[in-house]
Formats: C-alpha cells, sequence, structure tokens
C-alpha cells in the first residue's frame, strides 16, 4: 500500500469518526440531552468549529509522517498547491458561518475540497480527476438537498475518500 491510498483512507476514516462525534453533540444539543444544551450557542458553534480544524491539522499530521517516510519528497510546489486553497477555504467558510450562511457552509467546503483535489491532479495522479469532479457534482447536488446536509458530509469528506484510496490501492502502484 503506498502512502497516497493511505492518506485518502486515514483522512476518510478521521472525517467519519469526527462525524460521528459531532452528530452525537448536536442531537445532545438539539434534544437537551447530557447537559450539552446548556451551553450557549455561539460556544457550541466555535466546539463543532473546532473539531473541524482540529481534523483537519490530524490530517495535515498524517500526510507530513507519511511523506516523510516516502523516499520522494514532498515539493514546495505541492504543498503551496494543497496549502492556500485548503487556507482560503476554511477562510470562506468561516466568513459564511460569520454571516450566518451556515447553510451554504456544507457544500462550499465540499465544493472547495473538489477544487483542491482538481488543482493537485496534475501532480498526483490522474484518477484524482474522476474523484474531484465526483465531489464538485455532490457538492453542486447539495445545494439543492439542504435537509441531507449530514449525508453529504459523510460522503464528499469520508465515504468516497475511503472508497478512493482502495481504488489506488486495487489498481496498484500509483504514478507520480
Amino acid at each position: 500500500m503506498n502512502y497516497r491510498s493511505k492518506i485518502f483512507i486515514l483522512s476518510g476514516l478521521y472525517a467519519l469518526i469526527a462525524l460521528f462525534f459531532v452528530r452525537k453533540l448536536f442531537f445532545g444539543y438539539y434534544y437537551g440531552q447530557e447537559g450539552i444544551s446548556l451551553l450557549p450557542i455561539n460556544f457550541f458553534e466555535i466546539v463543532l468549529f473546532s473539531i473541524a480544524v482540529f481534523v483537519f491539522i490530524l490530517v495535515l499530521i498524517t500526510i507530513a509522517v507519511l511523506v516523510k517516510r516516502n523516499t520522494s519528497p514532498l515539493t514546495f510546489k505541492k504543498r503551496f498547491h494543497f496549502l492556500i486553497p485548503s487556507f482560503m477555504g476554511w477562510i470562506i467558510i468561516f466568513l459564511l458561518l460569520d454571516r450566518n450562511y451556515a447553510d451554504l457552509v456544507v457544500p462550499v467546503a465540499i465544493i472547495i475540497y473538489g477544487l483542491i483535489l482538481l488543482n493537485l491532479n496534475r501532480f498526483v495522479t490522474s484518477r484524482l480527476l474522476y474523484f474531484a469532479f465526483s465531489l464538485l457534482l455532490l457538492g453542486t447536488i447539495s445545494f439543492f438537498l439542504p435537509a441531507y446536509q449530514c449525508v453529504v458530509l459523510s460522503l464528499g469528506f469520508g465515504v468516497f475518500p475511503i472508497i478512493f484510496g482502495l481504488i489506488l490501492i486495487r489498481k496498484g502502484k500509483v504514478p507520480v
């Protein structure tokens, strides 16, 4: 198993675990269970946002560790084409939350993730193009399905990366 497939599989698992805990926190807050409903809504939103930031940092650490173990180093160009759009995406998501457009956060996050992968396509593998377009399609569809945002999040950030990582394993060696 190469490091690229491990990165996709582990990031998908991290996202699914985080979504499980966020969903549990959300329903605990909504239905008044476990004392979570006593938190002010602003603090609860900060907790949810910090969980997302924690998972993002965990994925970055995982990428750094797995790439460091590999013999081919991660060039500055690849880092630049991943980190700058990622941080800009975080700024856009934060601004959407700040302006009370919370219903647009999930579709925009999925679309930004698809655009980042589309940007990385020229550096990693041509198969990444299909994954990026499927995320762009999923993000566009999620604009019209606001009631299923949790499902869209789990598909876009959890299930799709795991499936893509398994496809990379099955196809064998991934070209650089």
